[in-house]
C-alpha cells in the first residue's frame, strides 16, 4: 500500500471516496447532512480545497485502487485575551472504503498526517467526530488521540 499526495486532477476520485463517509453522516443526521447523489457530488469542493495552500490531502492506494483519503489543514490562530497563539494540523476529513477498513489503511493515513505535522513543526493534531461514530472514536483513541472537548446542541 502506498500513500500519495493528492493532485488537482484527483477531485473526482476524492469526491467518490467521500461518498461513504458522507452517506454515513447523512444516515445519522439527515436534517444536517446532504445525501450524495453521485460520485461527483463534491468535485467543486475538492477542486477549491486542493488549491488551498493550507490544505494537504493524501490518498491511500493499493494495486492501483484508491482505498481512502485524509484531508489535513494547517490552522493558525493568533493570541487573544483568552488563549495563546495556536498552530496545529486539523484532520478535517478521513474516509476509508468499508471493504478496506480494519486493514491498516486509516492507520497509514494518520501516520502520514503525523509526518506532515512534524514537517510543519507542529506540536498537535486535532480532529473531531460525530457522537454516533463510535467505531471512529475507538480507532482515533487507538491511534493516540484523546478527547478534550465536548459539543452540545438542542433542537427546538
Amino acid at each position: 500500500m502506498k500513500i500519495r499526495q493528492a493532485i488537482a486532477t484527483d477531485s473526482l476520485l476524492l469526491s467518490s471516496l467521500c461518498v461513504d463517509v458522507q452517506s454515513l453522516h447523512a444516515k445519522h443526521h439527515p436534517d444536517f447532512f446532504k445525501i450524495p447523489t453521485s460520485d461527483d457530488f463534491a468535485i467543486t469542493f475538492f477542486n477549491e480545497t486542493l488549491a488551498d495552500p493550507a490544505v494537504s490531502i493524501f490518498i491511500a492506494e493499493e494495486n492501483g485502487q484508491a482505498l481512502g483519503y485524509i484531508l489535513c489543514k494547517l490552522i493558525e490562530r493568533l493570541e487573544n485575551p483568552f488563549t495563546f497563539a495556536m498552530r496545529y494540523l486539523l484532520v478535517d476529513q478521513i474516509s476509508v472504503r468499508p471493504a478496506a477498513q480494519g486493514k491498516g489503511v486509516g492507520k497509514m493515513l494518520i501516520q502520514r498526517a503525523v509526518v506532515l505535522a512534524l514537517e510543519l513543526n507542529l506540536q498537535r493534531i486535532q480532529l473531531d467526530s460525530w457522537g454516533f461514530n463510535t467505531e471512529a472514536h475507538a480507532f482515533f483513541e487507538k491511534m493516540g488521540f484523546e478527547k478534550f472537548n465536548h459539543r452540545f446542541w438542542k433542537n427546538l
